[in-house]
């Protein structure tokens, strides 16, 4: 988190703070002991999808009327701070009975070792509802113990570029696909502030939220040509290059990919607060007109749908821009999204309602939300949605591959990961500060970093393999992986 979102969390009123961890606990605990009296119990939920919570909240309206008593009391997080509240409650024993991992930055298996969640009750239904190769040792199940499951597909981006119609079509771009390359980003950027005279910039960004600044600039560099296998996602120290198991930061699509952003505010083509703005906040901004484009995800229309309908009609959207037109993009294997805590008094009745969130009906119905694309992509097709969204599903579905998993292949890659400790600054951080002009050599800043990050991963290896467990740097590489190809399970034999 940056010093910005450091001061803004911390400079939460003692009431505020008290009121989120101390009054509303003694008020839960009033309705736990009611509800437990009455046969049922108070489901504590917390999560970061803004989009999904009428969803949600019907699915909790729905298990309730068939468990009388069962009530769950739901909160929706920004992003940018839900890591610090889940720390603060964790620590307290105050923490959600279930929920996201938005904003920690560990990986699932650290958080496992760290004593985070239970293991889910009733398993077997729940795993004959999922498709069977869609669960991971390391990343949804532990010592044969399953923790989660992937709710959304694996084949999804968060930098599809959005546009305002209007501000595109003005500047003499393309209103129905945006810019396709960098170069015509770059254009089109400087056009849409030029016309806009001071009232309107090329491009918006939340600058601030550095974890997201990170995903955008690993996408980007992908559109680059970077090769990437996946351990944990979007967790920097489990991206290698597949054909030789090293770390590309320090690779000329990276440097490519953060000289295209240092040129947009060389330009002057930024929107001038986007260092101070979050995702969240940089798409309302966005909504009021004040910049042509936006990096998002495919939730973005779902968002504007729920918060901005006045906007969306002039809403477009394109592909990822990359230096020839022709991104390809890699996706890590989906990722379990919410868990039950170790903390928690109602592991069963937790359990029995992450069961609902599985299966066609919640696929068509997290469709229709708009949020990120289900793991049921056929799902997205019958929906009643926005035709951007149809459209982010149709791009995602063309552009992103599969990528390789060291986990998948040897699941004790995941307690090399749980040993690593990430190294600082992070990706998104050197990204903050090349843009801010903190950081002037950036070949410099991305050798500095794979660097620690190589002597970290060869230290972890050491450590576990030290303990007897069969784990090496070998198992990161992937002589079988075939650039632009998806890397399906019977390739890991």
């Amino acid at each position: 988190m940056t010093t910005f979102g450091r001061r803004r969390f911390l400079g939460l009123s003692g009431a505020a703070l008290a009121g989120a961890l101390g009054v509303a606990g003694c008020t839960r605990t009033s309705q736990q002991e009611a509800a437990t009296a009455a046969g049922g119990g108070v489901i504590r939920w917390w999560d970061h999808f803004q989009p999904l919570k009428p969803l949600n909240e019907r699915i909790f309206a729905e298990y309730g009327k068939a468990h009388p008593g069962v009530r769950v009391e739901h909160e929706v997080y920004n992003p940018n701070e839900m890591g610090q509240a889940l720390q603060l409650a964790f620590k307290s024993n105050q923490i959600a009975d279930v929920h996201s991992i938005a904003g920690l930055g560990s990986s699932e298996a650290s958080l496992v070792a760290g004593g985070w969640f239970s293991p889910l009750a009733g398993q077997d239904a729940i795993r004959a509802k999922l498709p069977a190769d869609s669960l991971l040792e390391g990343l949804h199940v532990f010592d044969g113990k399953l923790y989660s499951f992937p709710i959304f597909s694996a084949r999804q981006y968060a930098t599809l570029n959005w546009f305002n119609r209007e501000l595109v079509e003005k500047a003499g771009g393309d209103p129905d696909n945006g810019p396709a390359t960098w170069d015509e980003f770059r254009s089109l950027a400087a056009r849409i502030t030029k016309d806009g005279g001071g009232r309107a910039y090329g491009w918006i960004q939340g600058l601030q939220f550095h974890e997201r600044l990170q995903s955008h600039v690993i996408e980007l560099a992908m559109s680059a040509g970077a090769p990437l296998a996946m351990a944990q996602g979007e967790n920097t120290m489990g991206l290698v290059d597949p054909r030789t198991g090293e770390y590309a930061f320090a690779g000329e699509p990276f440097v490519q990919a953060l000289e295209f952003l240092l040129s947009l505010v060389r330009d002057k083509v930024v929107f001038p607060a986007s260092t101070s703005l979050d995702a969240r906040t940089a798409r309302a901004r966005w909504a009021t007109g004040v910049a042509g484009m936006f990096f998002d995800g495919s939730w973005n229309i779902g968002v504007v749908n729920g918060q901005f309908k006045q906007f969306i009609d002039k809403v477009g959207i394109g592909p990822i821009p990359s230096p020839d037109g022709k991104p390809v993009l890699y996706g890590a294997p989906a990722s379990g999204q919410l868990f039950v805590s170790s903390q928690s008094k109602h592991v069963e009745t937790a359990s029995d309602l992450l069961a609902r969130f599985t299966g066609p009906e919640f696929s068509k119905g997290l469709a229709t939300f708009m949020d990120q694309v289900p793991l049921d992509l056929e799902a997205v097709a019958t929906a009643e949605v926005h035709p951007s969204y149809k459209r982010a599903a149709e791009l995602f579905g063309r552009t992103v591959r599969l990528a390789p998993s060291p986990i998948a292949r040897n699941p004790a890659v995941a307690q090399v990961m749980n040993e690593m400790k990430a190294p600082r600054p992070t990706l998104g951080e050197i990204t903050q500060g090349i843009l801010s002009g903190e950081v002037t050599d950036i070949r410099k800043a991305l050798r500095e970093y794979s660097g620690k990050l190589t002597a970290e991963r060869e230290r972890a290896t050491r450590v576990v393999s030290g303990k007897g467990v069969k784990v090496s740097l070998d198992d990161w590489k992937f002589p079988n992986w075939q650039p632009g190809k998806d890397y399906t399970a019977e390739m890991y034999q």
